[in-house]
């Protein structure tokens, strides 16, 4: 059931406008909207770029272009996907910056109390014994 694509298409037909024409007013190639119209997102470069041509091109075609992204979203997207690319990215170390930088913390001051005690030491220890 090609909801979103014969939706563009219709439009596009009924206001007697060519692919080459929303091409050039909407700086997407023909071969994407040709690709939006069959439902072929395969073949667009990702799904931010489907969502974004879908919106632009129904905008274009004054169609609700909420409406139509908010399809493609229930349709083509699973919501563990924001899951997945956090675990991916936990994966890799970003996320934790926080931590990290805890230990930082924790290894200057431990540094700083030892250079303390050594200044302090070294002051104390040089007047006693004359």
């Amino acid at each position: 059931m090609a909801v979103i694509g014969d939706a563009l298409r219709e439009r596009r037909m009924a206001l007697k406008i060519d692919v080459h024409e929303v091409e050039e007013k909407t700086k997407i190639r023909a071969k994407y909207l040709r690709a939006l119209e069959n439902e072929e997102y395969n073949l667009l470069p990702g799904p931010a770029y489907v969502k974004s041509f879908i919106r632009t091109y129904a905008d274009y075609l004054g169609i609700d272009s909420r409406e139509l992204v908010d399809i493609y979203k229930h349709d083509h997207e699973r919501a563990d996907d924001d899951a997945a690319v956090f675990g991916a990215r936990a994966d890799r170390g970003i996320g934790e910056t926080g931590r990290r930088r805890r230990w930082v913390a924790v290894a200057v001051a431990i540094i700083a109390i030892v250079v303390l005690l050594f200044v302090v030491g070294a002051i104390g220890g040089g007047g006693g014994s004359s």
